[in-house]
């Protein structure tokens, strides 16, 4: 029948041989990570003792792109980066990571329970209010599981009520209201040392900055219906400390667009264009203009480069022919004294 919605039921014998998967991934990766980005993951919990490589080879993937993929998953909470010998453990599983950058401090912690949470909220008044504030900022009316995220931004981060209601109107403004999302930012805001109201006002200012930037290149690019993550904020923010603006970003994601084939503000290009202006940086390209200099200048070496290639050709050309030259002479030669003894 049209429209008849089709059921559909999994084949029992799929049930045979099985490994575990974590269902934020599931949760979440449906919805926001790329087909790549989940070939990679499910490819690392399929065999957590493999490597980058071996990643590449079963997805069929590039090693760059698989690179891209495991920081991708770094930056979403759900693997950690430590040495090679270090690992991390789930329930039935290891999972062992290249080092990429330093683990962050070890916080102790552990989750409330609800009598703990009901206790707080009738002894602080700073907590009530900010519970009855966080519903309205956020919308929605909230049972166990946000307030246990709101209480963690508190007392496992130390972050105050008063800067937590900050946050939140922060991840708000950025569509980043989802449970890990929230607790990401207050881990970022307690490494940083956004814990008063002054440093939150600084840092949301800055922040506008990199949104605003965004907007208009995803404007110049036809990427209007993107929305930034809190990671590629980041980013921005970094490239914007760095005196870079929407000339040379456009710049970046030109260059980005060209390598990759792909015109999409997503964070893997993301990711890309900032190793684009990581190399501008560190070469002293700061300018539209310096990066115009620098671009013709590496042109201008390769086709000097070139050029010697063609030239030692022609030598090489000119040489043989001239050998063939002095053999058809000494043929020609030889030809005449026969003429001349007959």
């Amino acid at each position: 029948m049209k429209g008849e919605i089709k059921m559909f039921k999994i084949a029992p014998k799929v049930y045979s041989s099985m490994f575990s998967l974590p269902t934020e991934i599931a949760d979440k990766g449906l919805k926001f990570a790329s087909g790549e980005q989940l070939k990679v993951i499910i490819a690392v919990f399929r065999n957590p003792e493999t490597d980058e490589a071996q990643i590449a080879k079963v997805t069929n993937l590039s090693l760059s792109t698989v690179k891209e993929c495991v920081e991708y998953w770094v930056d979403s909470g759900i693997l950690q980066m430590g040495k090679a010998e270090e690992t991390v453990k789930t329930e039935k599983q290891t999972i062992t990571v290249e080092k990429i950058k330093a683990p962050l401090p070890e916080i102790h912690f552990t989750n409330p329970t609800q009598d703990e949470i009901e206790k707080v909220l009738k002894k602080n008044g700073s907590m009530k209010r900010l519970f009855n504030e966080a519903q309205q900022i956020l919308g929605r009316t909230f049972g166990f599981a946000m307030q246990s995220t709101i209480y963690s931004v508190v007392y496992r981060y130390n972050i105050k009520p008063d800067v937590a209601n900050c946050l939140l109107h922060f991840a708000k403004s950025i569509d980043s209201t989802g449970h890990n999302d929230i607790l990401k930012i207050a881990k970022y805001w307690a490494e940083n040392g956004v814990t008063t109201l002054s440093s939150a006002d600084d840092y949301i200012r800055e922040t506008e900055k990199s949104l605003t930037l965004f907007k208009e290149l995803a404007k110049r690019t036809n990427n209007d219906d993107s929305a930034p993550s809190f990671a590629v904020l980041e980013l921005i923010s970094e490239w914007i400390r760095w005196g870079y603006t929407i000339d040379e970003v456009e710049k970046a994601f030109n260059i980005m667009k060209n390598e990759k084939q792909t015109g999409r503000l997503v964070w893997v290009n993301m990711r890309h264009m900032n190793g684009i202006i990581k190399k501008w940086h560190s070469a002293g390209m700061l300018t539209a203009q310096d990066i115009e200099k620098g671009t013709k200048k590496f042109e201008t070496k390769a086709q000097k480069q070139n050029k010697i290639k063609e030239t030692s050709f022609d030598i090489q050309k000119a040489e043989e022919k001239a050998k063939s030259n002095r053999k058809d002479f000494g043929e020609m030669k030889n030809k005449r004294k026969k003429v001349k003894g007959a």
